[in-house]
């Protein structure tokens, strides 16, 4: 488990948290907020990059600010927008990494080349950094956050800058060391229907505060989107369920054949199915309506 407990920090001219508390238990944790919420200080806090002002963050009983060198050595980290000397290969990387967390440097570049192959660059391995696109980066960034099978990984952004199949590949290898190696993933993303895949629980912080915490069953049983979207096929057909929507009290508006319906509860949702022809289109996933809901973000 990590408890943070209590802990104050601030920069020069902006206080981030205040006696912020915050316990994260499960195996695979969203924690999500806007920009500037605190979500990459509190990785370094968690880190021990940053010292906290006064509370205590515990990692598995284990106090970060006394014991910065333990916990490294049980914790993989990706940072966004996360840099290596440039002028080093891949395969350097992986053995000072891997000598970090104990390893044999032999061990750690087995092990790293073995999932920069799961990324299909594997051939890079002697490569400098420098010289790799922002996906390839990205991927080398996954990878030596897990070499060692650290039990705690922080991911930040991890999907960023991957395609599609990349980002699926990286999202089901997350759930399958959570679940058979029992690594415990933190991870940072503005993706979040990402994140609503492979999440059992989930953190949401908005200005150095806790405002949400719920495993994700519980969300996907007490949420549900408010927005969807109807085609309809011409105009006729538009006007006659624009008018039988409103009729019922539910707010819709028009671009084209396309019809907007806001509601505001399941019991609404239940009774707009039969006045719909066609299908009704989710116009985003249930934690992004959380999310919103959550934080009070202006989609108008």
């Amino acid at each position: 488990m990590i408890n943070i407990d209590q802990i104050s920090f601030s920069y020069p001219r902006k206080r981030i948290f205040n006696d912020f508390s915050l316990k994260l238990d499960g195996r695979i944790i969203g924690l999500i907020g806007k920009n500037g919420a605190g979500k990459s200080t509190l990785v370094q806090l968690m880190t021990g990059l940053r010292r906290v002002k006064s509370g205590d963050i515990y990692i598995d009983d284990i106090n970060v600010r006394t014991h910065r060198k333990t916990n490294l050595r049980n914790m993989g980290v990706m940072f966004e927008d996360s840099e290596f000397p440039p002028w080093a290969t891949l395969r350097e990387h992986l053995r000072f990494v891997g000598q970090l967390r104990g390893m044999k440097p032999s061990e750690a570049e087995e092990e790293g080349i073995d999932i920069l192959n799961r990324f299909g660059i594997g051939d890079k391995v002697d490569e400098k950094f420098q010289n790799l696109s922002a996906g390839m980066k990205q991927k080398f960034g996954i990878a030596q956050a897990l070499i060692g099978s650290p039990k705690y990984v922080i991911l930040d952004e991890p999907t960023a800058n991957l395609d599609v199949g990349a980002r699926i590949l990286a999202l089901e290898y997350f759930q399958d060391l959570a679940y058979e190696k029992d690594m415990r993933f933190v991870i940072l993303s503005h993706i979040l229907h990402d994140l609503e895949k492979v999440c059992d629980e989930i953190a949401i912080i908005d200005d150095g505060n806790l405002i949400h915490q719920s495993s994700m069953s519980e969300i996907m049983d007490n949420y549900i989107v408010k927005e969807y979207s109807i085609r309809l096929k011409d105009s006729e057909s538009c006007d006659e369920v624009e008018k039988l929507v409103s009729s019922k009290g539910m707010k819709t508006s028009r671009r084209g054949l396309t019809l907007k319906v806001t509601i505001h509860n399941s019991e609404e949702l239940d009774s707009l199915r039969p006045l719909v022809p066609s299908q009704l289109i989710p116009v985003r996933s249930v934690l992004e309506q959380l999310f919103i809901d959550s934080v009070g973000v202006d989609i108008d």
